[in-house]
């Protein structure tokens, strides 16, 4: 039987007129209100308020009081690096260029099969931290997107164009041609699979290659592209020395790619100036953060720089190898606190940091000294010119976007979900793919759900998840089946997980013992490490 066979028969079961109704349903405007949600096929067919669920519904689910809200969307992802998390030499190469020194030695050696195994992984991860579409981008293109049907995530397929450098050169052709096929697919489009053209990094990819990649893009109905871009100081420096001095956005302006009329989904841009991101147009422009990524990589993105600069946000995980995990929702939580991070690294800090002592007890019980009341005097200015950065920052139009709910949800809802032109997500709308969510808002991770669009920020909200839909089809336990399990269990406990876990094992292994990695056991509650 082939892999995702069962999966499949099920979701084909699935995929008739679903009316769910739930007296708390997020709608586009982020109002919460009673309604009846009609899925038809992929898509959501119509979403009508009611007080009630409604009478004469070929399929009714009724969810209840469970909060119902679009899947989130992961914008920046590298599903089949989930095998890489953990291993003892990715944290070693975060000192030198880890893309260069480690990710490319291992993926030269990868194959489509091993691409597929471990994609599986990354999509049920993803699916457990309630994320139902992603933006993935890597080799082995067929692989990838086969790799979603077996587990039912949906995704956009970028695969990974490179010619410069990199494991992607002798595969460029077969990725091209995979970009076009899937983009053509409509059995793939059905399950909420779609392309993207994935030119790799402006180091990496020539100026005869992004010109191929968007004309192909416009050939296939207007592709969004999906790169990355002034993601490290050697991509920074070889652009330079390549066009004479331009950055690598000011090389994609000169190259005609940023005024192609083509959706872009933008990564990383740590190497991005000010006149950069201006030359970028909000509407169909998305520059996309990895917060946790970026963390230990390299630096994070100056996010509050490029909303006052007028750019749309959207937020990924980037790879499991560089997070270590791949829930999306919990990167909201350290965008929410970055305008802080102004006063923590601000000079004032610094000054106050290095302040004379103050008064001892003893000295405070003697004679008063005219001293000691300046050091006091002095200490406590500095301590209110600390302050006032922090006032300053969480004051500004940037951090009060950073520290609203609604708009930090759109980052993973409506934003990467509206850039694709043959799909919307990210919404509870009519005609937008039916990736849903349904929450159980008694569960202690949520309680008491005072304010639950802050609590989907902020919380460890993802085990309070009930039940998912990705495309139309149920993954894992459905709703109205009393006897079925809960979600998470239903997911791990199945045939196909234990499968693709044991494959998963075992070609990692291969791959390891091809590359001379050899994993060295260590001490109970020690981290394995690498040695070749």
């Amino acid at each position: 039987m082939p892999p995702g066979f069962v999966a499949l028969l099920l979701g084909a079961l699935s995929t008739g007129r679903q009316t769910l109704f739930s007296s708390r349903v997020l709608l586009p405007d982020m109002r919460i209100t009673s309604a009846a949600v009609t899925v038809c096929g992929s898509t959501i067919e119509a979403v009508v308020p009611c007080a009630a669920p409604p009478a004469g519904c070929e399929r009714l689910i009724d969810l209840g009081e469970q909060l119902l809200t679009p899947a989130f969307i992961n914008a920046h992802t590298h599903l089949p690096m989930a095998a890489l998390r953990g291993i003892d030499g990715c944290a070693q190469a975060m000192s030198g260029d880890v893309v260069v020194d480690l990710f490319f030695r291992l993926e030269k050696l990868m194959s489509a099969d091993d691409v597929r195994a471990f994609t599986r992984m990354g999509a049920y991860e993803s699916l457990l931290c309630g994320v139902g579409l992603v933006w993935e981008h890597y080799y082995h293109g067929r692989a990838l997107a086969d790799a979603l049907v077996d587990t039912g995530l949906a995704g956009v397929v970028a695969p990974t164009l490179q010619d410069l450098d990199g494991p992607g050169v002798p595969w460029l052709e077969r990725a091209l041609a995979d970009t076009a096929a899937i983009a053509a697919d409509d059995a793939l489009r059905e399950r909420g699979v779609f392309a993207a053209l994935g030119p790799h990094a402006t180091d990496t990819v020539s100026d005869t290659l992004w010109a191929r990649a968007i004309a192909l893009a416009h050939e296939c109905g207007g592709l969004p592209v999906h790169a990355h871009v002034g993601q490290s100081i050697h991509e920074f420096h070889a652009v330079r020395t390549r066009s004479r001095g331009l950055s690598p956005l000011a090389h994609l302006a000169k190259l005609g790619v940023l005024d192609a009329g083509l959706p872009l989904m933008l990564v990383h841009a740590h190497f991005a100036t000010g006149a950069d991101v201006a030359l970028l147009r909000a509407a169909r422009h998305a520059l996309v953060t990895c917060p946790f990524s970026h963390a230990l990589f390299s630096f994070p993105a100056p996010v509050p720089a490029w909303l006052d600069a007028g750019a749309t946000i959207a937020v990924g995980t980037d790879a499991a190898a560089s997070n270590d995990c791949m829930n999306v929702q919990k990167e909201l939580r350290l965008l929410n606190g970055f305008a802080s991070f102004t006063a923590t690294y601000s000079p004032q800090l610094d000054a106050f940091w290095r302040a004379p002592p103050t008064a001892s007890e003893d000295e405070r019980l003697a004679p008063p000294a005219a001293s000691v009341g300046a050091a006091d005097d002095e200490l406590a200015r500095r301590a209110n010119e600390l302050f006032g950065v922090r006032q300053r920052a969480h004051e500004a139009v940037a951090s009060r976007t950073l520290r609203s709910p609604t708009e930090l949800l759109r980052t993973v809802w409506q934003t990467p979900g509206g850039l694709h032109p043959h799909f919307r997500a990210g919404a509870i709308e009519a005609g937008h793919l039916a990736n849903l969510l349904a929450w159980d808002t008694r569960h202690p991770n949520l309680w008491p759900a005072t304010d639950v669009l802050a609590a989907l920020v902020m919380s460890d909200a993802t085990p309070a998840i009930a039940s998912m839909m990705v495309a139309g089809r149920w993954i894992g336990r459905e709703p109205d089946r009393p006897d079925a399990p809960d979600f998470r269990r239903s997911l791990l406990d199945s045939a196909e997980y234990a499968r693709a876990h044991v494959e998963a094992d075992e070609r990692l292994s291969a791959l390891l013992e091809r590359a001379g990695i050899q994993l060295v056991s260590a001490p109970s509650g020690a981290a394995g490490r690498a040695g070749g």
